[in-house]
């Protein structure tokens, strides 16, 4: 066993692995960091060119401090890095009139003073003709909303990352974490490293690590679909369809293209889908008469990839310290809406590993809150 003792030992180099990194070299602590794939993979839940970042939250409030955090996290990211990953272009929250998504994108808003329009269907086809509105609809308007270049990000907390002194092991599978005295033995193909703390954020794997989130996440197979439009010609929204569905539809990194998916368009869950699959001809059937019902102007898409969510029973994320192994903090279950909070939620992963105080209120994110699934 080597003599080296790293302060943290993170599992996993996806958004929330990355970002723990990046705050652990900012809290000047030395850094391991681990990936059983290699960088830019498609095997989890954080690759992809773009993702939404949405600055009034349907979700709840109870997001807003790890939201607001975030987007300060992610001005120091570019201020550091000289790139732009944030673009604000606005986005959409639409729905059936009276439809709790409504009620609560307006009650967040109003309750953080954030500026909103609402308006109708015939407005909101006046104002983006593309979005074919039935006349039941309602839309709220988030000037603070916008797109993450959630690939360009990934690469660059990688990169400061390892210029901060981290040691980042792509193509280096973790088989087992052991306590071991004051701290935790981490094996892998490649050896031992020993770690004072862990910060497990090995996603759809995240139990094999941690067995108290056996039957609390579950992994879930989802596609999201690319197609050719003219570029601004609607804002990045998220719209629930008449039988209950969310579709959302941002712009990819390339002008005039875009992406979208549609929310458990299979729900297909379960340890199963936690591995590779390939698109088959139902995601492309489903995915393509969806588009074609919502966005009746635009053309079909002609690329799909698969990625994975991480479920808990109430889609809520998990921060905390295992209650078996205090040393170990777990990152889990993003749920399919986490990418945006990575810096804020990385950093909140540090303090608790490092004993250092909160940066946001993390009790709506406990474990002991999940129920089984």
């Amino acid at each position: 066993m080597g003599e080296v003792m790293h302060d943290i030992g993170v599992i996993g180099l996806g958004a929330m692995g990355l970002a723990s990194a990046w705050a652990g070299v900012r809290a000047e602590a030395s850094v391991i960091a681990f990936d059983a794939f290699e960088p830019g993979h498609t095997h989890g839940s954080s690759h992809g060119e773009t993702r939404m970042i949405r600055r009034i939250y349907s979700e709840g409030r109870v997001y807003m401090p790890l939201l607001e955090r975030s987007y300060a996290l992610w001005a120091t990211l570019e201020a550091e890095t000289g790139e732009r990953l944030f673009h604000q272009t606005g986005g959409l929250d639409i729905a059936p009139e009276g439809h709790d998504l409504l009620i609560q994108s307006r009650a967040c808003a109003e309750a953080h003073d954030l500026p909103f329009i609402q308006m109708d269907a015939a407005t909101a086809n006046d104002c983006w003709p593309a979005l074919h509105l039935p006349e039941d609809c309602s839309v709220i308007q988030s000037p603070g909303s916008g797109v993450l270049m959630s690939d360009a990000a990934n690469t660059a907390l990688a990169r400061l990352t390892r210029a901060g002194g981290a040691q980042l092991q792509w193509n280096t599978p973790v088989s087992s974490v052991q306590p071991d005295g004051d701290g935790f033995v981490i094996f892998t193909p490649d050896g031992e490293s020993r770690v004072r703390r862990v910060i497990n954020a090995a996603g759809p794997w995240a139990d094999d690590f941690s067995p108290c989130l056996r039957d609390v996440i579950r992994a879930e197979r989802q596609v999201i679909g690319y197609f050719d439009g003219p570029p601004g010609d609607v804002p990045p929204f998220q719209r629930i369809l008449e039988d209950g569905r969310r579709l959302y539809l941002l712009p990819a990194a390339m002008p005039g293209r875009w992406k979208f998916g549609l929310y458990h368009h299979r729900r297909q869950s379960g340890p199963e889908f936690r591995g590779a699959s390939e698109v088959d001809a139902e995601d492309r059937r489903l995915l393509t008469a969806c588009l074609k019902a919502v966005l009746p102007g635009f053309p079909p898409p002609d690329r799909f990839e698969v990625c994975r969510f991480t479920n808990t029973a109430d889609t809520r994320f998990i921060i905390d310290r295992a209650p078996e192994q205090p040393g170990l903090v777990i990152l889990a279950a993003c749920s399919g809406h986490g990418y945006k909070f990575a810096p804020a939620i990385g950093e909140a992963a540090v303090a608790l590993a490092l004993d250092m105080p909160a940066t946001v209120n993390l009790l709506p994110f406990t474990l002991a809150r999940q129920t089984k699934l």
